[in-house]
């Protein structure tokens, strides 16, 4: 398994529900439609629908889902760090060159057994 960061379940929490209130802007700023994104983020149109409207809440499998994609694009990710979302500490674990190498976010393991990301 690779390495992750710790959250408390409060904190994604707070971390999903401040993507939510972006989805739809950043979904835009990708140019996709909700079928095109089902598509990117293997997120069903029916989920992303109700997510964006605030029928469903997003799950922390939801976020990483589309932290994946939106890291990718250097006008989201701008978009996630003036936001909040991609804070310090999920910036760390998402300066990786390709999605494969991004960590899975895993609240078993500490945050001080990341890698270092300044020998990258």
């Amino acid at each position: 398994m690779r390495n992750g960061i710790a959250l408390s379940t409060e904190e994604k929490t707070a971390y999903c529900d401040r993507l939510t209130a972006v989805l739809v802007e950043l979904r835009k700023r990708l140019g996709q439609t909700q079928e095109e994104m089902e598509s990117t983020s293997g997120i069903s149109r029916v989920t992303l629908s109700q997510i964006e409207s605030g029928r469903s809440r997003m799950s922390w499998l939801h976020f990483t889902a589309l932290m994946q994609l939106f890291v990718q694009n250097q006008e989201s990710k701008e978009l996630l760090y003036v936001r909040g979302i991609l804070d310090e500490r999920l910036l760390r674990a998402y300066q990786y060159l390709t999605p494969e190498e991004a960590p899975e976010f895993n609240p078993a393991v500490p945050e001080h057994q990341l890698p270092n990301m300044n020998n990258v």
